[in-house]
């Protein structure tokens, strides 16, 4: 190939690696081209001699100066917005650009290209499913996510009528709408349910929402579950006001059990995430459990506390952590990256046991109204019911992968390209790089 372009969250950092590391070997003069949200706020996660540039902010209208640089051999140095590695640790930036331009002005995905990939998508029992982000940026400030940091405390919202036109190029009927809080906008969310209602536009769609929203919004829920609004992904993320405090969640435990309630009225499934402190005893986890049997939670994600380089609590947590920076496939809110309280085995045991109890259970699942799950003797459920259970089962040994050959294995980016060096660049921007701990090449 020409050009490779590649993207990721932190957990992928090395298999971009080799993805460029293949793609150097195949063709020394092949163009690699790094981006994503993690890219945006840890680029020097990806310094490396096989790649030519990291994209820091938002792609879609960056690549056409890259090709056109590229096809025309300009130095990179004169396209703001990319960080240029100068070593296997380092970087250095160009001129700073907006993160995206006008919301509206991005062009629709090119779907047809993954047509024949169509049926292969999925989310839980949302099945084909096509995902669209109408929003960029947040408008809170919770310090273990970096959302908001990328976009500089910016929002960056398309209109309905652009939401709609989107819609109605999707062939799919589930629509997993990926923006951060999608429920948000009284107004907006006014106007697209017009529009859709008026455009006879029908699908099922599984959004992302604030519990507080949910709460004092019940109307907007109501109109919305009309609309085909299957499920919500709220990030409850504690069962104490103290936890969700010590996020700068600015919510409260209150509004998780209300909106949870308002959703199951209007017959809306609740995907909820959790978030488990390092410092969780066996009686934290038994009022963690408590929580979600007194609402009736069964879809969960629970995650340790993980300080995500360009979060808040990076700066709160950096010295504390044990998992080696560049043990990136380690980095993936499944394992804790802090020191427990508890033994590292018994933590992993307990987040299993909290997994189990709530959603490995068959009979419990059967007892719960849920809109988006099929009969639990379906062949749909039981194989998804499996492959959690596969999953779910790696907690048991989670603790293993905290030894030195795990983390050597979690570290591996392939084999180096031999020939290739980083060319000399001069930084015209200075940005802090104090977050790359990892020297390690």
């Amino acid at each position: 190939p020409d050009v490779v372009g590649t993207s990721c969250y932190i957990t992928g950092v090395n298999e971009v690696k080799k993805i460029c590391r293949a793609a150097k070997r195949w063709n020394p003069n092949c163009k690699t081209v790094v981006g994503g949200v993690h890219a945006a706020k840890a680029p020097a996660d990806f310094a490396d001699h096989t790649v030519d540039c990291i994209v820091t902010g938002d792609g879609t209208s960056m690549m056409p100066e890259l090709m056109d640089a590229f096809a025309h051999n300009k130095p990179l140095e004169g396209i703001p917005g990319l960080a240029l590695p100068t070593s296997e640790t380092e970087v250095t930036f160009t001129a700073k650009r907006p993160y995206m331009p006008k919301a509206d002005d991005l062009p629709f995905p090119r779907r047809d290209l993954v047509a024949h990939l169509r049926k292969k998508y999925y989310y839980l029992f949302h099945q084909p499913v096509t995902t669209m982000k109408t929003t960029w940026g947040c408008w809170y400030k919770c310090n273990f996510c970096f959302t908001w940091r990328i976009t500089d405390g910016a929002q960056y919202s398309r209109s309905p009528e652009s939401i709609a036109d989107e819609l109605e190029t999707i062939e799919s009927e589930e629509v997993y709408i990926v923006d951060d809080i999608f429920l948000i906008n009284p107004g907006r969310l006014a106007r697209l349910a017009k529009i859709l209602r008026e455009r006879g536009i029908r699908k099922k769609y599984l959004v992302y929402a604030r519990a507080d929203f949910i709460s004092e919004n019940e109307e907007i829920i109501a109109e919305w579950a009309g609309l085909g609004l299957s499920a919500v992904i709220i990030g409850l993320e504690a069962a104490t006001d103290p936890e969700l405090d010590s996020m700068n969640k600015e919510c409260s435990v209150d509004y998780n059990r209300r909106a949870i309630a308002t959703l199951r009225k209007h017959g809306v499934d609740t995907y909820g995430s959790l978030i488990t402190q390092p410092d969780y005893t066996p009686r934290e986890w038994e009022r963690l459990q408590h929580f979600i049997d007194e609402n009736g939670l069964y879809y969960l994600n629970i995650s340790p506390l993980t300080p995500m380089p360009g979060t808040v609590i990076w700066d709160m947590y950096k010295d504390q952590i044990v998992v080696d920076r560049d043990a990136h496939g380690l980095w993936d809110l499944s394992h804790t990256v802090l020191p427990t309280r508890m033994p590292l085995k018994d933590y992993y045991r307990s987040l299993l046991g909290v997994y189990v109890r709530s959603c490995l259970s068959i009979s419990r699942a059967g007892k719960l109204t849920l809109g988006t799950r099929p009969p639990v003797w379906s062949l749909k459920y039981l194989r998804l019911w499996l492959g959690a259970f596969q999953i779910m089962m790696q907690f048991r040994g989670a603790h293993r992968h905290h030894t030195p050959r795990e983390l050597a294995r979690a570290k591996d980016k392939g084999p180096a390209v031999e020939g290739l060096t980083h060319p000399p660049t001069a930084s015209t921007n200075e940005m802090e790089t104090t977050y790359r701990i990892a020297k390690s090449a």
